[in-house]
């Protein structure tokens, strides 16, 4: 009989077996295929949300390492959150992927990889010290390079490797980070507020020099400046669906892993004010305006949109840096609104290259009179990352905003809702002209030969689905609110 520890491991195990076994089945038939993996996301889906209604507070040990360095997984608030955001867009990309990889002859190979990604990603969210993180974290790099260079061709191999040699030193840093952690106390669990002996945490200079490296390793993953460069490399390379992932979930990795050091491990009380503390809200602030900015003068279209995750994503860890529980709260509900916003517009953006062959933004004039039901899909998504009210991405916005005002944190508390804002008319900048152009070309248009381009339904299903969420999260703000709200209390003890 299943019992609750079984279905807790089952998380991860689940898309890990089934990645193993998928070689072995040979599901040469498109619909067998199909009915595999779609099962098993769903199954994923499922066992995310039984955890979420009746396992938080369940824990369970894997194995040891060492007496006291076990590897385990945990369900507290972040981990339902990042395991039902996973699973739920998991599930899209899956069934958006049986039309845009069809009949490639790396099919098979792609689609265990995929839901071996999953399989760490679940492993992430459930991690319950920083260990177990790390294991996950890495193991998420190494599955996602295949995927990433799919296509096997010279520019898809050299963004995989760039890619993965970003992720390495990015992740070294983290792991000399955690040695030295490892001698301020015990570091066997996470703990809302911090795990760390309050005593050793007097050092001060050791500390600063953990979490420093800490905070540039895991901000490799999400993006932030100087180790942002991978970024705007790997989204053009990688296949339309794996830079939707790359976008809305694996970069949100290094996001929940700046999460768990500072306020599970760390406790940000033993950084406020600090000179590491100031040059993180700097570098955020920076990281958000050079993103716009270049987003904003590119004309290659997944390029723009790289450029653009690497903005948004310094949103969330702004929200993260300010110690201020609403502004906590606007990060993760911007991780969440990011998450359904930026995977839109890179699955968009895939059938529009799928159907027309275009890339730049230059060649789109007019494709929403082809591809209706794709542009407005597009549309939503980018009112919502721009953040128009009353659609999600505004609500993450305006807590991230009041966060900053609301701080202790001198001249960051306006400067940081300056910044936000010049950002937010950026965006606006270099999404609203694709949408006007492909809506309104203009009189010298030839409308005589118009032919709808819209892709089938196993393409256009998950658009129109999470497309809606931009309109859903913007009329399920309370309940959303108050469950990280309640969160942001505990991990600041107030």
């Amino acid at each position: 009989m299943i019992n609750d520890t079984m279905i807790l491991a089952l998380s991860p195990l689940l898309p890990f077996g089934s990645a193993l076994l998928l070689p072995f089945l040979k599901l040469e038939d498109k619909n067998r295929k199909l009915f595999y993996t779609m099962g098993v996301t769903l199954c994923n889906l499922l066992i995310a949300y039984y955890l979420a209604r009746h396992l938080q507070g369940q824990s369970l040990i894997l194995f040891k390492i060492t007496e006291n360095m076990p590897i385990l997984l945990r369900v507290d608030g972040l981990s339902v959150l990042y395991l039902l955001l996973a699973s739920f867009l998991w599930l899209g990309v899956t069934l958006y992927s049986h039309s845009y990889i069809a009949h490639n002859r790396f099919e098979s190979r792609y689609y265990a990889f995929l839901l071996a990604v999953l399989g760490s990603l679940m492993g992430l969210g459930l991690a319950g010290n920083i260990i177990t993180f790390y294991l996950f974290y890495e193991l998420m790099t190494f599955l996602a390079f295949p995927l990433i260079c799919h296509d096997m061709t010279e520019e898809p191999m050299k963004a995989a490797i760039t890619f993965l040699i970003y992720s390495i030193f990015g992740a070294t840093l983290v792991l000399i980070g955690i040695a030295l952690l490892n001698g301020l106390g015990d570091i066997a669990l996470f703990s809302s507020g911090g795990i760390l002996d309050p005593a050793a945490l007097e050092k001060k200079s050791y500390l600063t020099i953990a979490v420093l490296l800490i905070l540039f390793g895991f901000g490799c993953k999400a993006g932030m400046f100087p180790l942002q460069a991978w970024l705007p490399i790997a989204h053009p390379a990688a296949p339309a669906p794996i830079s939707a992932v790359l976008s809305a979930l694996i970069t949100k990795a290094g996001v929940l892993g700046i999460i768990r050091v500072i306020y599970y491990m760390v406790g940000p009380a033993h950084l406020q004010g600090t000179w590491l503390h100031n040059l993180w809200l700097a570098i955020t602030l920076l990281t958000v305006f050079l993103g716009s900015m270049l987003a904003f003068r590119e004309p290659l279209l997944k390029k723009r949109l790289a450029y653009s995750s690497v903005s948004q994503l310094s949103y969330i860890l702004f929200g993260l840096a300010v110690f201020e529980p609403t502004g906590f709260t606007g990060a993760l509900l911007q991780m969440v609104s990011h998450a359904f916003a930026k995977l839109v517009l890179f699955l968009c953006v895939g059938a529009i290259i799928h159907q027309t062959h275009f890339h730049h933004v230059e060649e789109l004039k007019g494709i929403g009179k082809k591809m209706p039901v794709v542009m407005w899909c597009f549309t939503l998504s980018a009112l919502s990352l721009i953040g128009i009210p009353p659609l999600g991405g505004f609500l993450s916005k305006w807590h991230l905003i009041e966060g900053a005002l609301k701080a202790d944190i001198g001249i960051f508390s306006w400067l940081g809702p300056v910044v936000l804002l010049i950002s937010a008319f950026l965006t606006a900048g270099y999404l609203l002209p694709i949408i006007i152009d492909a809506f309104f070309p203009g009189a010298d248009y030839d409308y005589a030969n118009l032919t709808n381009l819209d892709p089938g339904w196993q393409m256009k299903g998950p658009l129109i689905v999470f497309a809606a969420f931009a309109l859903f999260q913007a009329g399920l703000p309370s309940r959303l609110v108050a469950f990280i709200s309640a969160m942001a209390g505990g991990v600041m003890g107030v």
